[in-house]
C-alpha cells in the first residue's frame, strides 16, 4: 500500500553522538554486550572482530578510545598493543584492556605501560567499563 505524500516520516533510530570507542573481541556475544552498553551511555562505536581488522578501522573511524580483548584468534592484544603503539595515530590512543585470562605480573607490566586501564571480564564488568571510558574521555577539568 503507497504511503501518501503528506504522511510523516519515521523517526530515524536515535544514534549517540558521544566520543567514537572502537571495541575489539572476538566473541561477537560480549562484543555486543559491550556496544549496548557504551551506545546506551551515548558513546558512538565500531565493532572489530580481531585485532587485524581493528588496525584496518584505526585510520578510517579514528576512534577516541579503544576497548581491546586480550585474547583473539587472528592477532591477541599484546600484539595489537605492540602495533597500535608504534603508529602516529596510536601512540597516544587510550586502550582499556578487558580480559578473564589471569595476567602474569610481566604480563600485567606489559598492559600497564600501554594501556589506561584493565578490566577484568566479569558479570559486573559492563558498568566498570562505561565507568571507565566516561573516565577517561571526560573533557579536561577548566
Amino acid at each position: 500500500m503507497p504511503v501518501p505524500a503528506n504522511a510523516a516520516a519515521p523517526a530515524a533510530p536515535k544514534s549517540p553522538s558521544g566520543p567514537l570507542v572502537l571495541v575489539v573481541d572476538d566473541n561477537p556475544v560480549i562484543r555486543q554486550i559491550q556496544c549496548r552498553a557504551l551506545e546506551g551511555a551515548g558513546f558512538a562505536v565500531v565493532e572489530a572482530s580481531g585485532g587485524a581488522r581493528a588496525l584496518q578501522l584505526l585510520s578510517r573511524d579514528q576512534p577516541a578510545l579503544v576497548l581491546l580483548d586480550l585474547m583473539m584468534g587472528d592477532m591477541d592484544g599484546f600484539k595489537f598493543l605492540d602495533q597500535l603503539r608504534k603508529r602516529s595515530d596510536g601512540a597516544n590512543l587510550p586502550v582499556i584492556v578487558l580480559s578473564a585470562k589471569p595476567l602474569s605480573d610481566l604480563e600485567r607490566e606489559y598492559v600497564g605501560a600501554r594501556a589506561q586501564g584493565f578490566v577484568r571480564k566479569t558479570s559486573s564488568a559492563t558498568d566498570e567499563v562505561v565507568a571507565l571510558v566516561r573516565q577517561l574521555l571526560a573533557p579536561p577539568a577548566a
